[in-house]
């Protein structure tokens, strides 16, 4: 927790307490969010300053690390804690937290880019990303669907669009191996960050954002989707916290969304359709914990900081609800929430509408009790960084393509139909 302190000989900036630990600042943030490292104000300067002494004692506890090296055994949880529940080994919730093939997700969210997040969920082991590069005949496809859309079409609507395109156009929808699911699964992101409007200044034909970096997939899925979510130009901060959004929602369990593409998978259905099914649950209306969308509408209603109470009271007054707030499978906060939150609020985006989350979530969890969810991060990130309506749904099934395909993996495995001889290779 941030404290007031005066000027110290050994105070060092969160950039170089990222380079001791050999991580991204953004992992910085998360370890002080969490209490493993205290921040603190000097004199007139906003900005946060840690101890050399804690973080080189800290670093020596933890073991620094680089960023992209294989994580340590030590985050995997202790064997009575990260056994599986019977019904996946894929992801699920123990102790009040998230666990990918035994792996807790925050820890993966501030670590580890989605594309290696994907593979874990889908073999088990963090390996290189290998999302697929789009050929230009799919991507000039995709682009065509997408021009034939509404100019209105909310982001959940083209991904649905993207699915069946992807589905009508691959000879190999109806192998259900592994490998072809894998195949088809590593198509699925790219193609959906493709199926999004381009908003910032990138190349869409050739996949390189205007320093020639390729951004099609891989560590760099989150910069290209970046640019499909809004015309800023990235900072390091607001690709962290997107990065970790992806991470974050990948996997969540035995789910509604997770439910129904498992069903669909046990029907030996093709992974697009899979998708198609989890995406449909996914963007319901009736879902416990509230839509990023429905909660980016109602933070739009709210100016300042100053009308935070009179716009609440406006929605309970009318029966309107406040969603975006608790999450039964947890005793505990979100921890999704939690971390994304935090990131948020170090990731430069309007200052005015920063506050306004902050002061939202402060009167609710005085009031009710309550503490935000996930899709309260999501569409608080929508609403701070001035992104398109729906963009936060976007993201949720950017993200949950990964887990949705890993459920349909154990489904296809556990229930092979005659019309396609599965292997485990």
């Amino acid at each position: 927790m941030s404290t007031s302190a005066g000027p110290r000989s050994d105070v060092i900036s969160i950039a170089q307490a990222a380079g001791l630990l050999g991580v991204k600042p953004a992992t910085v943030y998360a370890y002080i969010s969490r209490g493993q490292l205290s921040s603190s104000r000097l004199p007139d300067d906003r900005r946060s300053w840690l101890s050399r002494t804690e973080v080189e004692e800290f670093a020596r506890r933890r073991g620094a690390r680089p960023l992209a090296a294989p994580l340590p055994l030590d985050l995997r949880l202790p064997e009575a804690a990260s056994t599986a529940p019977a019904e996946t080994s894929v992801g699920w919730i123990a102790d009040d937290r998230l666990l990918f093939r035994g792996i807790d997700a925050t820890e993966l969210a501030v670590s580890v880019p989605y594309a290696e997040v994907a593979e874990l969920l889908w073999t088990g082991v963090i390996a290189p990303g290998r999302l697929h590069r789009l050929d230009a005949r799919l991507r000039r496809s995709i682009q065509r669907t997408q021009a034939a859309m509404p100019g209105s079409s909310l982001p959940l609507d083209r991904l649905k669009a993207t699915a069946i395109l992807l589905g009508a156009t691959d000879p190999f929808r109806y192998d259900l191996s592994r490998p072809a699911v894998l195949s088809a699964a590593r198509t699925l992101a790219p193609a959906f960050v493709e199926s999004l409007p381009l908003l910032a200044a990138t190349d869409a034909t050739d996949g390189r954002d205007t320093d020639g970096r390729d951004t099609d997939g891989g560590d760099d899925l989150a910069t290209r989707l970046w640019s499909r979510l809004t015309p800023a130009r990235p900072r390091e901060t607001q690709l962290a916290l997107l990065s970790a959004a992806l991470v974050l929602l990948a996997e969540h369990g035995l789910g509604p969304s997770t439910r129904a593409a498992r069903e669909a998978a046990a029907s030996a259905a093709d992974p697009y359709s899979v998708v198609l099914a989890g995406m449909s649950v996914a963007s319901g209306l009736l879902l416990g914990g509230g839509s990023s969308l429905a909660v980016q509408a109602w933070l739009e209603e709210i100016d300042t900081v100053a009308a935070v109470s009179r716009v609440l009271a406006d929605r309970l007054l009318r029966g309107d609800k406040v969603s975006g707030f608790g999450q039964p499978r947890y005793r505990v906060p979100d921890p999704r929430a939690a971390l994304l939150l935090e990131l948020l609020a170090a990731s430069h985006g309007d200052p005015e509408r920063q506050r306004i989350v902050t002061a939202v979530v402060a009167a609710v969890r005085e009031r009710r009790g309550l503490a935000p969810n996930a899709e309260f991060a999501l569409g608080a990130m929508c609403f701070v960084h001035g992104m398109p309506r729906g963009a936060g749904e976007a993201v949720l099934v950017i993200a949950r393509c990964a887990g949705w395909i890993a459920h349909a993996v154990e489904e296809y495995e556990a229930t092979p139909g005659p019309h396609a001889p599965l292997s485990r290779t």
